[in-house]
């Protein structure tokens, strides 16, 4: 800012740092690429370490923006984990809030086991059209 007199001031075109908007722009991407990978080598806040491998395992994969397969059918105790194969960053949350994971970068998984019998809706928060759904049912 420059100022002419005390009641008249100019803005200067550029930032205080002299840092243009292209600048600012590539700042704030490498900001969200750190973010990204940060969140990405957190702990999953699904996981939970006392009852993994502990029953039934079953695996869904991310790929091309679809949960595969997009429904399964376990059995209580079963232990479900994602795995992400894109370089696309995805979740998976719970509709009804039972589980939540962390951003899962390329190749990261997150397990959660199924004690309860019932429907579990789930999404990727990051892209709401990619829906799944584990159906835990008894055995017969």
């Amino acid at each position: 800012m420059t100022v002419r007199d005390p009641m008249h001031f100019v803005a200067n075109q550029e930032t205080p740092s002299g840092v243009g908007c292209k600048s600012q722009s590539v700042l704030r991407a490498l900001t969200l690429t750190i973010l990204f990978t940060v969140l990405a080598s957190a702990p999953c806040l699904a996981e939970d370490a006392n009852n993994a491998g502990a029953g039934p395992v079953a695996t869904v994969s991310m790929d091309h923006n679809t949960f595969i397969p997009g429904e399964i059918t376990v059995v209580p105790g079963t232990t479900v984990t994602w795995v992400n194969k894109e370089a696309m960053p995805h979740t998976v949350v719970d509709l009804n809030k039972g589980f939540q994971s962390k951003t899962l970068a390329k190749d990261a998984s997150c397990s959660f086991t199924f004690a309860t019998a019932g429907d579990y809706d789930y999404l990727c928060s990051i892209h709401p059209n990619m829906k799944g759904k584990v159906i835990v049912k008894p055995a017969s």
